[in-house]
């Protein structure tokens, strides 16, 4: 990230006491630790998005947070953008601490992208990178003239450390589009996409002219979405359709399609940026993960990219008691494209017998069986859904063939 000098960083975690985790970053950029897989060839990514959490943070987002890292341990967390929404220098900090402390805790290194909101509330995204740097945040700015900040990659080394297996991006999404006469929400620039580009061959090169599998992070879906969820239609109607990006969609997406809730419609940028076009070109990207729809838990593979709509975590974000919850990426070392995703509900850790959740958000454990059994039915329904889209995919590459 753009860092303000490692003696500021210093100076502030001192100032503030602060515990800086043993994942603090140096001052050319690179992080202390090095992410690696396991003797076992796993690694495990836990996201955390759209908390909008102020100086305070919820005892119920708090207790998810806490749950999910225990029984899960991750490897790694991702705070993937609109993780707190307060105004003031001071008050920001103390977000920031509050919600990194259960990560911190447990010793698990984090990285961070920028949500829409972040940088709405009296400081730059330049700060706001600083003062996540203090409490050892290992992400960084990899090229501080790149639009945004926090733009980088870390990459996860072979369980015997020997190279590359796989590879995460992070980028800045933006907040909201500044360009002359535009609207809607920002997009991934062309500087940016140039920069990924570029970082990505080198790697390819690092890795002996085989690309590095890579999972993207970014809190802003990519606008294809649309073209890959709705049916686009030559007529405008006030009750059947909606305009986005000067396209007319048909209102409700193909059904058969949906692999997890549609409950919002998604808000990409209208700009089509170029990103996916970049992943396919590259090869490296299996994956995009992106939170900002709060109650979506959308899983689509758009041209071999699965995009995935990360749910909030959050108590003081709007949200869905069906939904709420953090996501949790397995990758495989022997077969790294292959990875496992899954979504892990808040009224599923609820359930346990000894959750600490349902007196946070002031519910009886029968109001999270009832929610597990009108449940039951979408999630079949999207087990189906998975079941012949993927017969679907198999044919069309033997086609294709």
């Amino acid at each position: 990230m753009k860092h303000f000098g490692k003696f500021t960083a210093a100076l502030l975690a001192l100032l503030l006491g602060f515990s800086v985790s043993s994942a603090a970053v140096t001052a050319d950029g690179k992080s202390g630790d090095t992410l690696q897989f396991g003797a076992d060839g796993k690694f495990k990514i836990m996201i955390f998005t759209d908390a909008h959490e102020d100086d305070e943070l919820a005892e119920s987002t708090r207790m998810l947070m806490c749950e999910a890292l225990d029984k899960y341990q991750p490897d790694f967390v991702v705070f993937l953008g609109d993780n707190t929404t307060v105004s003031g220098y001071d008050r920001i900090v103390a977000a920031v601490d509050a919600l990194t402390k259960p990560t911190r805790e447990r010793g698990i290194p984090f990285g961070m992208v920028h949500g829409n909101h972040d940088s709405e509330y009296g400081l730059s995204r330049d700060e706001i990178c600083a003062i996540w740097d203090s409490f050892g945040c290992m992400t960084y700015d990899a090229d501080p003239a790149l639009y945004g900040c926090g733009n980088c990659n870390l990459p996860i080394l072979s369980s015997d450390g020997a190279k590359t297996a796989f590879n995460l991006w992070f980028i800045d999404s933006g907040s909201n589009n500044t360009d002359p006469g535009a609207s809607g929400y920002d997009y991934v620039h062309p500087d940016q996409i140039e920069w990924y580009k570029k970082t990505a061959l080198a790697l390819k090169e690092q890795n002996g002219g085989e690309v590095v599998p890579a999972i993207d992070f970014q809190h802003i879906i990519i606008p294809e979405v649309y073209d890959e969820l709705y049916l686009e239609v030559p007529f405008s109607n006030e009750k059947l359709t909606f305009e986005r990006a000067d396209k007319d969609y048909f209102t409700v997406p193909y059904l058969t399609r949906l692999n997890g809730y549609w409950l919002e419609h998604p808000c990409p940028p209208d700009v089509y940026d170029g990103q996916l076009a970049a992943w396919k070109e590259i090869g490296d990207v299996i994956a995009e993960f992106n939170g900002h729809d709060h109650k979506n838990t959308l899983q689509v593979n758009i041209d071999g990219v699965d995009v995935v709509n990360v749910p909030t975590c959050g108590e003081a974000a709007y949200h869905s008691d069906y939904t709420r919850g953090v996501g949790l990426i397995t990758l495989n070392e022997k077969n790294p494209r292959n990875y496992k995703y899954e979504l892990i509900q808040l009224y599923k850790l609820a359930l346990a017998k000894d959750s600490a959740i349902p007196a946070a958000c002031g519910e009886e454990r029968s109001y999270y069986q009832k929610i597990a059994a009108l449940d039951f039915v979408p999630q079949v329904f999207f087990t189906v859904c998975r079941f012949f889209n993927g017969i679907g995919a198999k044919l069309s590459m033997k086609l294709g063939k």
